[in-house]
């Protein structure tokens, strides 16, 4: 076997490509993997771990300029831009402008929707055969309201959630204290989705990346793309630091590098980096039953088997992995005042990464025009973990030539040229 030809290549070790790398090596596929650092180590490991049916609204929403520009001036708020002069950052923030409105965040919501299913039931399917080993647990979330002009909304969003086949219950402050003993007096309400699920990021990257290696696949580290080799509408070569790799089909899951490496083959996908943070504490006598998403900060609050983590903010900030420090601080600071427990708690790591943002909030997945052996699978800001699986699968069944249906519309790169001024 030529250890530099395969059937597929996989640029990206993160949740997706790891998950493409599975389905497709289970169909049969001779399946490489280019990562250019380590397998796990970008925004799929450091995360919240949760699988959503409740996740249904995506980032740019009616309300959402009103409320960001409330945050964007507080140095320890969960949103924050990094100005800077560039064409393709402006691009990004006028597609998202115009995507902040009710007819885009319906169309969203309904797309979504079917996404979460279908990626519950795939979830599922895994955690049957390794969710020991990844700490699956399908526990709920408890989204917790800490003003009563947001829990006044919360029957609105249950009506939403209820109307996509999902199970929630609006819960009163005494319900929210009975269901979670850790949540202390800040809390005025919440919501409770009982279909929702949770895993250790960290743990479900080595246990697909080990089943996909058990089915075939090779899973090249520190090996950074740097060109192609094309052939009239086909790639046939991709250059890396570790030598030139050649396939049949190009998979590019490469997060919040999307546009960078699709640039090299003459396309930019409108993708901005949106830091986030982790901090992860270690267990306690004390605990928090479940996980627990705070309404107004923002902030998820995963308990894994071994540890606690804290997850949240988002920072519009390219590529930059410079940590924050204020808004990390920010984060305890706020959670705190949700988990009383864990003002003294001192975290044993702190993380931070970027989730790959697309400017009308939904992922991008399909043929990169006009390179016919070319997909795109990426996009998914705070989702990857819970969409990754559904997407290997979606993936797979592209590289068979088979459809998406309606949802290979929706989620086309072909719609993202209107958010670029070069089109």
């Amino acid at each position: 076997m030529d250890i530099r030809k395969g059937d597929v290549i996989i640029i990206g070790g993160g949740v997706i490509g790891l998950s493409a790398a599975y389905y497709a090596a289970m169909a049969g596929a001779e399946v490489i993997v280019l990562e250019k650092g380590e397998i796990g180590c970008g925004c799929s490991s450091g995360n919240a771990g949760l699988i959503g049916r409740s996740y249904l609204e995506p980032l740019p929403s009616p309300g959402v300029i009103r409320e960001s520009a409330r945050e964007i001036f507080d140095p320890e708020g969960f949103f924050g831009i990094k100005p800077r002069l560039d064409i393709g950052f402006l691009s990004w923030i006028i597609g998202f402008l115009r995507s902040s409105n009710k007819k885009h965040f319906a169309f969203a919501v309904d797309t979504f929707s079917r996404l979460n299913a279908e990626a519950a039931r795939a979830h599922m399917e895994l955690a049957e055969l390794g969710g020991g080993r990844y700490d699956f647990k399908k526990s709920g979330l408890l989204l917790i309201f800490g003003s009563n002009h947001r829990f006044h909304q919360a029957h609105k969003r249950q009506e939403r959630a209820t109307a996509c086949g999902v199970i929630c219950r609006v819960l009163s402050r005494e319900e929210v204290l009975e269901q979670e003993p850790a949540v202390g007096e800040h809390a005025v309400g919440g919501i409770h989705y009982s279909e929702d699920a949770s895993l250790d990021p960290r743990l479900f990257l080595q246990w697909i990346g080990g089943e996909a290696k058990a089915y075939g696949a090779r899973i090249i580290s520190g090996a950074e793309v740097y060109g192609f080799k094309t052939s009239r509408n086909q790639v046939k070569t991709v250059l890396t630091t570790k030598g030139d790799y050649r396939s049949e089909q190009v998979v590019v899951a490469c997060g919040s590098w999307l546009s960078q490496v699709c640039g090299q083959l003459g396309r930019k996908i409108p993708v901005e980096g949106g830091r986030g943070i982790s901090l992860t504490f270690p267990v306690t006598e004390e605990r928090v039953r479940q996980p627990l998403l705070l309404d107004e900060s923002h902030i998820a609050i995963t308990p894994f088997t071994t540890s606690l983590r804290l997850t949240g903010v988002l920072e519009l900030a390219g590529l930059d992995l410079t940590l924050n420090v204020r808004r990390m601080r920010g984060v305890h600071r706020a959670a705190s005042r949700y988990v009383p427990m864990l003002q003294e708690l001192k975290p044993i790591e702190i993380w931070r990464g970027l989730r790959p943002c697309i400017p009308d909030g939904l992922p991008v997945l399909g043929q990169l025009d006009p390179w016919e052996n070319v997909l795109v699978a990426g996009g998914h800001d705070g989702r990857g973990v819970s969409l990754g699986p559904i997407t290997g699968k979606y993936v797979t069944r592209l590289l068979n030539g088979e459809s998406m249906g309606d949802l290979g519309k929706r989620l086309s790169p072909k719609r993202l040229q209107s958010f670029s001024f070069l089109h």
